[in-house]
């Protein structure tokens, strides 16, 4: 892959539209998502997505490659990419004790700045 094709994934990435329904959370965290890409392969690279719901998995990775260019491992990479720093994130936050008093069906408002992909 070329640097200016790199390039043009990450620009097509960080301008992808925004997505209509329920965000997804994160264990304890109520995310507020700077970017619908990283939201979406969030989405996508939920475990097991693709064997249950495999409409979803087909219709969200439709959207991505549409909308990014990029291929399904990179989308894939970069959703477990955005999980490693929610669950970094939901970490670092319950060390602080900032979770603990939550009910059980409460969640801590998270602002997840746009994350940088690796393509």
């Amino acid at each position: 892959m070329t640097v200016a094709t790199q390039a043009l994934k990450r620009q097509r990435a960080s301008e992808f539209p925004p997505v209509d329904g329920t965000a997804p959370t994160c264990g304890a965290l109520s995310v507020q998502w700077d970017s619908p890409f990283d939201r979406q392969c969030f989405v996508l690279s939920r475990p097991d997505l693709s064997q249950k719901n495999p409409r979803l998995y087909t219709k969200v990775l439709a959207e991505l490659i549409a909308g990014s260019g990029c291929t399904e491992a990179e989308l894939l990479a970069h959703g477990n990419k955005v999980r490693a720093y929610l669950f970094f994130a939901e970490d670092r936050l319950a060390k602080k004790g900032l979770l603990e008093g939550l009910g059980s069906r409460e969640k801590y408002a998270y602002q997840l700045p746009q994350v940088i992909p690796a393509f």
